[in-house]
């Protein structure tokens, strides 16, 4: 969980600062103990900061921005947790919740790659797969603001495993980072990757992410069927959509799209491949997210569009 007092220029007063999200022993994050993880930097603000005008708070998953509620967090474990009420009560002050793709968006609106664009989904690809939409020149988030799911569409619910979400074979359980290290690990398992084996061993004793895509580099045949084979699926969610809306920019963030230099280049070949107008594959941008955290900048500057200091 990254936090960070934001300007409305999008500049931090002080570097970010990073704490662990707490879980209970069944794997789920527990609200009451993040805000109060999050308390002494919210006293910290309204005594140092006189234009404290609230809190962005970016969240992976579906959140009811006008009551707050965390509707379904697949990463968190969460359904129907009132996160926004919550922080409200506790901090007495005006909270703006918001999915993390949303404020990545907002982010790249304002102050980043798509400045002038009227047509942009952004995508996060990390230890989930989602994004949000500017259509138009408006931001879209569909008749319950959850639109840009694209890493639940399914892709193979026969065989795929369970997401967080409760359904089984989504594209997410194919191409986040938790299923490039699942896959990774099976790959060792079954003898057939010795570097991943041996990368396991000096490391760490658990196969990860980087390390596929570590393994690939050396020239891994099971790391590089297991990349090429997240490409794939990616092309053909990333292509679907561009071929439903007519989109002129996807902005790709999250750790697994900085796994290698040529990953993003690779998943550009193989949506253009996948598309259906030539229009489309020449005017199409595929771009690298303008920020570290995109989503922190976003929900900084959520609280300034509230309050009508900034505007898309």
């Amino acid at each position: 969980m990254d936090i960070a007092f934001l300007d409305q220029n999008g500049s931090f007063y002080a570097s970010p600062e990073r704490v662990l999200v707490p879980f209970d022993r069944s794997g789920v994050a527990i609200p009451g103990e993040i805000l109060d993880l999050l308390e002494p930097y919210v006293d910290r603000a309204k005594k140092e900061l006189p234009n404290f005008l609230g809190i962005g708070l970016s969240v992976c998953g579906n959140i009811n921005e006008i009551s707050g509620e965390a509707v379904l967090v697949a990463n968190l474990y969460w359904r129907n947790v009132p996160i926004g009420r919550m922080a409200e009560d506790q901090f007495n002050v005006p909270i703006l919740p918001a999915t993390d793709v949303r404020m990545a968006l907002i982010a790249e609106l304002l102050w980043g790659k798509a400045i002038n664009c009227k047509h942009v989904a952004w995508m996060t690809l990390g230890t989930g797969f989602g994004g949000y939409l500017f259509l138009n020149g408006q931001i879209y988030g569909g008749y319950h603001g959850f639109a840009g799911n694209l890493g639940h569409g399914i892709y193979d619910e026969i065989h795929g495993e369970l997401c967080g979400c409760g359904q089984r074979g989504c594209f997410e359980s194919f191409v986040a980072g938790p299923a490039i290290a699942s896959q990774g690990r099976k790959a060792a398992e079954d003898g057939k990757s010795k570097i991943l084996s041996d990368l396991c061993l000096k490391e760490s004793n658990l196969v990860t992410t980087k390390m596929v895509f570590k393994a690939e580099l050396m020239g891994d045949q099971a790391s590089k069927e297991i990349i090429d084979g997240v490409i794939r699926k990616l092309g053909i969610s990333l292509s679907s959509m561009v071929n439903l809306l007519d989109l002129e920019m996807i902005i790709l963030g999250g750790g697994v799209v900085k796994g290698s230099d040529d990953f993003l280049d690779r998943i550009d070949k193989r949506v253009r491949g996948f598309l259906m107008t030539e229009e489309a594959k020449r005017d199409l941008k595929i771009v690298r997210e303008s920020f570290d955290n995109s989503a922190l900048v976003g929900a900084g500057a959520s609280v300034f569009l509230n309050n009508g200091i900034l505007s898309l």
